[in-house]
């Protein structure tokens, strides 16, 4: 494994590579992933910034107004809400603090360490990244640093690339969903549908599993409606005869949100599997759903991400 700084669209980046695979990280952009590549296929899987740079934002900015690209961390929510914390109110921001953060980093042999420390929330947040052959291990530590219980949602918000052939893998114990955003097919939020096949609002088979079902411009998002015992999914795009596999626990993220736009959200054609411990996207409705994490005090919470090409 080789790992060196270079610059990325006029950013500082991290490449670590090694004869499979090929990443790039930005610690001052949230410590974005802006680049997964396969070496064996000469194939991106991430959504790539369309700027020529990238905009750095400050706390409680609106994600819409930046890149919107490769794997970025949500965390401690995704819809900007407001939440009384031990008598004093705290902001979540847009897409939560982390995409926006300044991380702190070292360079090891093995491995590359993430660190930034929230003056607003006042945790600690850690992650460190590893690549063995095909796979990228993401260890992630979070600690409380509150003198208070905080609730807090993470996010795996990882934009791939769009393909019409794409074949979307979910786990087979997905029977049935909830559209979570106004819909032309869907229809209203919290609206239920069976998965992976249902029938639209106008009577018409509609594929979950599947994109460009309509060959129109549009948007989706819906989650899993029962909790996962099976933390597995992954996008096959034929043309390259290569695959994309996130794994993650079930127990820590028995959520999981799928997110499609096929040119409604600025023109753009990604997707993204959302595994995630809260239910959902914002921090008041996942504590009334009784479907959040609690991070106790001086608590540290950790997780492990995988992800493998094939």
């Amino acid at each position: 494994m080789r790992i060196k700084e270079i610059k990325f669209k006029q950013s500082k980046a991290i490449k670590m590579e090694n004869e499979c695979i090929s990443i790039l990280i930005l610690p001052e952009i949230g410590s974005k992933i802006a680049s997964i590549y396969s070496k064996e296929k000469d194939f991106e899987f991430l959504f790539q910034n369309k700027d020529n740079s990238y905009k750095k934002a400050e706390f409680d900015s609106n994600f819409e107004d930046y890149d919107c690209s490769g794997f970025d961390d949500c965390f401690p929510n995704i819809d900007r809400s407001k939440l009384f914390i031990n008598n004093q109110l705290y902001t979540y921001p847009d897409h939560g603090e982390i995409w926006s953060a300044n991380f702190d980093y070292k360079l090891k042999s093995d491995s590359l360490v993430l660190d930034y420390k929230s003056k607003y929330f006042k945790y600690h947040y850690r992650k460190i990244i590893t690549i063995t052959e095909n796979k990228i291990i993401i260890d992630y530590k979070i600690k409380n640093n509150l003198k208070t219980a905080f609730p807090a949602i993470w996010t795996m918000h990882c934009l791939l690339k769009y393909s019409k052939e794409i074949e979307l893998n979910f786990p087979k114990e997905m029977t049935k969903i909830v559209n979570v955003q106004q819909s032309k097919y869907l229809g209203e939020k919290n609206k239920e549908h069976s998965f992976p096949i249902t029938a639209d609002m106008f009577g018409q088979q509609y594929r979950l599993d599947k994109v460009n079902n309509r060959k129109e411009i549009l948007s989706e998002k819906y989650y899993n409606y029962d909790k996962l015992n099976y933390g597995k999914v992954s996008a096959f795009y034929p043309e390259q005869k290569s695959e994309f596999i996130i794994k993650f626990d079930s127990e820590k993220f028995p959520y999981l949100g799928f997110w499609l736009t096929e040119g409604s959200f600025k023109g753009d054609y990604n997707f993204a599997f959302e595994p995630t411990d809260g239910y959902y996207d914002s921090i008041n409705l996942a504590l009334k759903n009784k479907k959040v994490n609690i991070i106790d005090p001086q608590q540290e919470y950790s997780f492990t991400i995988e992800i493998s090409i094939k």
